[in-house]
């Protein structure tokens, strides 16, 4: 039975020098990504597709990473791009766009060392609002359903929290929202807006409930601070889960962890997994 290390990272922009966050570069992710020494990396927010240093590239393939490269195809971030890593080889890759929106996920197949095939969903759903994720997530499920006799990862940043953990609870309050419109300061106050939107849970139980789709962190571990590009100055306590690693029946899991700051607003996710084999998706 395989056993392997993923990860569901967020990098805001960090491997493409001047993408988003300002306190990390390159070099830096790279060592991220040694010290995270996984199987399969899925990266939302990569950085724009069109300033990859070729050295940047170089180091990644010498850490013996394949690599699945796509565009967003978003107006809102034209030139950023999202990337799956993976040391097993990566034996297809294609895109599939996201309802409602021009956004795209990004999915793979990679060969496992017993010969069989697993299949890897990489997503980045839109943090506007509720609705618009209601509408993307139904093309994930559409997704996961075509896949026939593989296992299934479904991984990235959701911008969308379990309705049943506290901070969930707490970030849709009327108290909350009543706060929230006393808050002057621009970016802070879309900030809360939009995580209390986050905070409605409906996302990830449509995901759950029409998939076989399970959620490998039991606990809700937090993933993300408000500590982000033009809002530095906030600490970087973790405040919410809205980072996800899903898979079917035949992956079980051994270790979760969240990591910590690395210098983006995300966290890395890692996830130490066992694959049985077998047809069990069911999805």
């Amino acid at each position: 039975m395989p056993e392997i290390r993923v990860v569901s990272w967020n990098a805001e922009g960090m491997f493409v020098e001047g993408t988003k966050t300002r306190r990390a570069k390159p070099t830096d992710a790279i060592s991220v990504l040694k010290q995270l020494n996984a199987d399969i990396v899925v990266i939302p927010e990569f950085g724009r597709k069109d300033g990859i240093a070729p050295q940047t590239i170089e180091a990644i393939a010498g850490l013996s990473y394949e690599y699945a490269i796509s565009d967003y195809n978003d107006e809102r971030m034209p030139a950023l791009s999202f990337a799956i890593l993976s040391k097993l080889p990566i034996v297809s890759q294609h895109t599939f766009g996201l309802a409602g929106s021009a956004r795209q996920a990004l999915q793979v197949e990679c060969r496992l060392s017993d010969g069989q095939l697993i299949s890897v969903i990489g997503v980045h759903l839109d943090d506007r609002s509720e609705s618009m994720r209601k509408q993307q997530i139904t093309s994930v499920v559409e997704a996961v359903r075509r896949v026939k006799g593989q296992p299934i990862l479904v991984m990235g940043d959701f911008n969308a929290m379990s309705v049943d953990s506290r901070f969930a609870q707490f970030a849709r309050s009327l108290p909350v929202r009543m706060l929230t419109k006393l808050i002057l300061h621009k970016q802070l106050h879309s900030v809360v807006e939009r995580v209390s939107e986050m905070a409605l849970g409906t996302t990830i139980n449509h995901l759950l409930h029409q998939t076989a789709l399970q959620n490998l962190d039991p606990k809700l571990q937090r993933t993300i601070s408000a500590k982000q590009a033009g809002m530095e100055w906030m600490p970087s306590w973790r405040i919410g889960k809205i980072d996800w690693i899903f898979g079917t029946v035949p992956i079980k899991v051994r270790s979760y962890a969240v990591m910590r700051d690395v210098g983006s607003d995300h966290r890395p996710v890692v996830a130490d997994i066992t694959i049985t084999p077998g047809d069990n998706n069911r999805a």
